[in-house]
């Protein structure tokens, strides 16, 4: 082999090894592939629950109530209580609503996926650039939903350290004096 064909073969074997690399490192499916999505602009219709809203966003890819323009969207990689934990359901829809009150532009970004009924497409809210999911990890009124976490653009390092700050604090649904364990332990994270 020629200097000039080896110098040719050594530059394309280094070209493979950096893409198999950045496809090592990029290829995860993590975090990385899923903030590419794009942010949607949306308005707030209302609040159904601690982790569900009803919004105004054109072009939806699962309209309900037989309008295009409206969604109905479940906050990816969070979990808040339901109805029958009284009284945390009704202090996380509180929440939900006092960050995002009807009327309120939002930004959605759609993560692709659908809840299991088929009736809610999966979404990161975000406000001013802050993400709404992590907010309300943090302060309590939600639990990160660990099998779903690689659907947030947030880390899962984010997510972890606002759920321990808020366990750490008490807040919400780590209240020391009413802790919602029940709820917790049906929502494990490996450590």
């Amino acid at each position: 082999m020629s200097v000039k064909r080896s110098k040719h073969f050594f530059q394309l074997t280094i070209a493979a090894l950096g893409l198999i690399l950045l496809g090592g490192i990029f290829g995860q499916p993590a975090l990385n592939s899923q903030a590419s999505q794009p942010l949607l602009p949306a308005a707030v219709i209302k609040i159904v629950d601690g982790d569900t809203l009803d919004v105004s966003m054109a072009g939806c890819r699962l309209p309900s109530n037989g309008s295009s323009q409206e969604c109905r969207v479940q906050l990816a990689c969070i979990d808040t209580p339901e109805a029958n934990a009284k009284p945390f359901f009704q202090q996380a829809k509180d929440r939900l609503a006092a960050l995002v009150p009807p009327g309120t532009a939002i930004m959605v970004r759609d993560t692709g996926s659908i809840t299991p009924d088929g009736k809610r497409l999966v979404g990161e809210v975000f406000v001013n650039k802050k993400s709404v999911n992590l907010q309300m990890v943090r302060e309590g009124q939600a639990v990160i939903y660990c099998q779903h976490l690689n659907n947030c653009a947030g880390s899962r390092n984010s997510y972890l350290s606002a759920e321990a700050a808020a366990k750490r604090e008490g807040l919400g649904v780590w209240n020391p004096k009413q802790p919602l364990t029940q709820f917790r332990e049906t929502h494990p994270c490996p450590d």
